[in-house]
């Protein structure tokens, strides 16, 4: 376990990155639009609706946390450790799964 911890913060790193690069962008965007004299139904459209509540995200990320939730037990009731190949490829095999799970839960129907 103590060998994930570089990996999550690796990972947790880039993630702090981007969503700061996309505060900064957002506000520089809202700036501009401001100096333009652009009407506040515009930046409402493009800034508040984007960030409510999406269902369909919560749905799809609840999935796949839940997926590799069991990929994880699954992994710790069969005594894998985290060097062997087997261990990732039970992870990237449910996270693929619950993504599929997902598609055909939210493919319009024909």
């Amino acid at each position: 376990m103590a060998e994930l911890v570089p990996v999550v913060l690796f990972i947790m790193m880039f993630g702090v990155i981007g969503y700061i690069t996309r505060v900064l962008s957002d506000n520089r965007v809202r700036r501009e639009l401001i100096g333009n004299e652009v009407g506040s139904d515009v930046i409402q459209k493009l800034f508040l609706e984007n960030r409510a509540e999406d269902f369909n995200s919560n749905l799809k990320w609840g999935i796949v946390s839940v997926s590799l939730g069991a990929a994880l037990a699954i992994i710790q009731f069969t005594g894998l450790g985290s060097d062997e190949p087997l261990t990732f490829g039970i992870a990237f095999i449910a996270g693929g799964l619950a993504l599929l799970c997902y598609y055909l839960l939210m493919k319009p129907e024909k």
